[in-house]
């Protein structure tokens, strides 16, 4: 990129957006990452409002300097607020954070980019809205749009945050406003009502894309239920998966209306939120099986467990929990239910217990209110405790928890499995396999993102101040990426690094991406690489 231009870019963005507006100087700090990834960052724009967003695109096209936007920059795992390119400015949208539009009645509101999903609890918490969160396991400085254009997901109803999504503002790369047809057409409201809208569905080119920066977003949220009750089973024996599995599609067949997910995390993942790490007990980073069997024993843990949550009224709570019983009963060891009530019931007996016994059941009552408040659309920084059980430095109390600025080592590999008990086993048998010849322990939860698929979600976890734990990390990704695409196991969203998996030359989809974004960017300014892969102009 000519540094000529960028600098002459930035001067004409410091005359737009003032001297805090650009941050030029320590832009660099920006890009800290939990993947180790360090990008070229000549500047930061931090705009205000939409018309800004127009104006900063309109002077990147005329100086050919690529932006690359990001909602809050808190995507942990998969490059947190940095480019795909070397070189790019970073279009900083956390300062739209405006929250418009809230129909209490029809259950639908209107975000901006910087909306968080604390942000927004607050928000409903103030306008008596009924409703729940989309929460994710990120925690509540997370963006809403920024998950929801990720296609991200959550295991409160709605799960699929993009579905959840009826209509888009965008900010295309020369400066112009795209609104859907209905909304343009004068029918606003009703817009936010309707998914499909009219004509061609182009509002979803703006999820997992790099057509346009998205500035206003219309979500329809999930209405809170009489009873909210999270169920817990386990099974002992690992050959129980196989039959787990499948019983897990009939659980959601059943109870469609009510239970909307289920998660399966392996022994590993589950000692990952209930001790530190024992690192004195490692090979090569890695627990070996006795290790695993005795930190399991002593807590408890066993080879398989899941939890879920009822959303219904008591009638019908009641009847699905006696379905749950009928259909998991057969293939599980335990199966408990735990509400708010028993949660507390449970810390009022930890404070007449022995000291011991009473720290570990308080600890188990505190993790417990914790994914019940998930679970209520409330969201909270306990699953990011992960984040640290290798590397980074914990924050001062009261202080948000950050992977990337504390230093944590984290890389998501999140593929699609198939809801069938041979596809679980030959994909757990791919990570169990690679991970550990990479110092990776294969942590492994398995998510139902509907009744035919689950997405995993394994966090590769270094040392990030070990630029060799480091390396073979982001190896262990590439291999566990290469295996996949042979056994059918691929991710349903990639990090900045693994955009070249898309970039299969000949296929028809990069191919039409390609020149679609071609069409609206010419000068290819916008987010440069990121899931479309770049067209030569004599291709166009």
């Amino acid at each position: 990129m000519n540094s000529t231009f960028t600098q002459s870019a930035i001067a004409e963005w410091v005359t737009l957006l003032g001297e805090a507006g650009v941050v030029a100087a320590s832009a660099e700090d920006f890009g800290a990452s939990t993947t180790g990834t360090k990008r070229s960052i000549p500047a930061v724009l931090r705009p205000v409002n939409r018309e800004q967003v127009a104006a900063v695109l309109q002077i990147a096209q005329r100086w050919h300097v690529a932006v690359y936007p990001v909602s809050t920059g808190n995507n942990w795992g998969y490059g947190s607020a940095n480019p795909v390119e070397d070189g790019c400015v970073i279009l900083d949208l956390s300062q739209l954070d405006r929250i418009s539009d809230f129909d209490p009645e029809m259950g639908v509101v209107t975000v901006e980019p910087g909306v968080t999903q604390g942000a927004l609890r607050d928000f409903l918490d103030s306008h008596e809205g009924n409703y729940l969160v989309p929460v994710t396991g990120a925690g509540p400085t997370c963006s809403i749009m920024g998950n929801a254009l990720e296609r991200g997901y959550g295991i409160t109803p709605i799960t699929d945050h993009f579905a959840a999504v009826t209509k888009i503002e965008a900010i295309l790369p020369d400066g112009s406003l795209y609104q859907t047809p209905l909304s343009e057409l004068g029918a606003a409201e009703v817009d936010g009502l309707f998914k499909w809208g009219l004509g061609p569905y182009l509002d979803g080119l703006f999820s997992q894309g790099n057509f346009g920066v998205v500035v206003k977003m219309t979500i329809v949220l999930a209405p809170v239920p009489e009873t909210v009750t999270a169920f817990f089973f386990s099974t002992k024996n690992d050959a129980n998966l196989e039959a787990l599995v499948p019983t897990v599609r009939a659980v959601l067949r059943a109870l469609g209306g009510s239970v909307v997910a289920v998660n399966l995390l392996n022994s590993q993942r589950m000692l990952s939120m209930m001790t530190p790490f024992p690192e004195d007990k490692a090979v090569d980073g890695v627990l070996p099986a006795h290790e695993i069997a005795s930190l399991a024993n002593n807590h408890g843990v066993s080879a398989w467990s899941g939890v879920g949550a009822i959303y219904a009224s008591k009638e019908v709570a009641r009847a699905a929990r006696r379905t749950l019983r009928r259909l998991l009963g057969p293939v599980t060891d335990r199966l408990v239910f735990i509400n708010r009530r028993k949660v507390g019931l449970a810390r009022n007996i930890a404070r007449v217990l022995p000291d011991r016994l009473a720290t570990r059941v308080k600890g188990m009552a505190d993790t417990l209110s914790g994914a019940l408040q998930i679970m209520h659309g409330t969201p909270n920084d306990v699953a990011l405790a992960l984040a640290y059980w290798r590397s980074g430095t914990q924050p001062e109390p009261g202080q948000p928890k950050n992977p990337a600025r504390d230093g944590c080592g984290l890389i998501w590999f999140a593929p699609l499995v198939p809801i069938r008990g041979k596809d679980v086993r030959s994909y757990i048998n791919m990570i169990e396999r690679i991970c550990p010849q990479y110092g990776v322990n294969p942590l492994i939860t398995l998510t139902t993102v509907n009744d035919r698929c689950f997405d995993s979600t394994v966090p590769l976890l270094f040392d990030r101040r070990d630029a060799d734990a480091t390396a073979r990390a982001n190896d262990c990704y590439r291999a566990l990426c290469e295996a996949g695409q042979k056994e059918g196991f691929l991710p349903y969203r990639l990090n900045i690094d693994a955009m070249g998996i898309l970039n299969t030359g000949g296929s028809a989809f990069s191919r039409l991406a390609s020149q679609l974004k071609a069409a609206v960017d010419p000068n290819f300014i916008l987010a440069p690489g990121r899931y479309v892969p770049r067209i030569k102009h004599s291709e166009v």
